[in-house]
């Protein structure tokens, strides 16, 4: 009889008793589990064994996988084979089920459902920079509208006050009310005439005397 190893995925003390000598039980055992399967994952012992190659027969009937160790035991193979189906089918669905709540769970999986059930796309998701990047281009515009505005009066205005200021004495300048200003601005000869820039009637000389027209020569 084999000493069982230390670690164990065979419940041998539940299997028929030709179990015990069964090599390939204890082989599929020995190669799954460590040092041999550096794995440390229970469930990685579990697919192992139930993977071994020795074992495949068992999945198709009580074939005789023991090398004649229980054909004294009529009861021997069905009972090792009946636990060795149940074992790996039921790992199976766990793996199944595992694999399935893990493919489910995925962000990708998530967000695709998330977008489809949402029905939009970037700009669904991105409203509130999209209406902040519209009203910085409509504030730009206007503003630069306006400076332009501001500026087409500005120097038109300058034009004028310049073309008004045309001939005056350099202490002397206009205003942008267009009133004349500077040190000499009250000076008769600029402030109280007609002005520079307007046309007063015309100022009479000196009446002549009127020539007497006679006979004489």
């Amino acid at each position: 009889m084999a000493t069982p190893p230390t670690t164990t995925i065979v419940p041998f003390a539940s299997l028929p008793a030709c179990a015990k000598n069964c090599g390939p039980l204890y082989d599929a055992n020995g190669a799954c589990v460590p040092p041999v399967n550096p794995s440390t994952d229970q469930s990685n012992w579990e697919s192992c064994f139930c993977a071994y190659s020795k074992l495949q027969p068992l999945k198709s009937g009580p074939n005789d996988v023991c090398n004649g160790m229980c054909s004294a035991d009529a009861q021997g193979l069905p009972g090792i084979q009946s636990w060795f189906t149940s074992f790996c089918n039921n790992k199976a669905a766990a793996t199944t089920t595992v694999t399935s709540a893990t493919g489910s769970n995925t962000p990708g999986s998530g967000n695709s459902g998330k977008s489809s059930q949402g029905g939009g796309g970037w700009a669904s998701t991105h409203v509130n920079w999209i209406v902040f990047i519209v009203v910085v281009v409509v504030a730009i515009i206007g503003i630069w509208t306006g400076a332009c505005i501001w500026r087409r009066k500005y120097l038109k205005k300058k034009d004028r006050l310049y073309e008004l200021g045309k001939g005056l004495p350099s202490t002397v300048a206009v205003n942008t009310q267009g009133h004349l200003v500077g040190s000499d601005a009250r000076d008769s000869t600029i402030s109280n005439g007609p002005g520079l820039f307007m046309s007063g009637p015309g100022v009479a000389g000196p009446e002549q005397p009127e020539k007497r027209r006679n006979g004489r020569r």
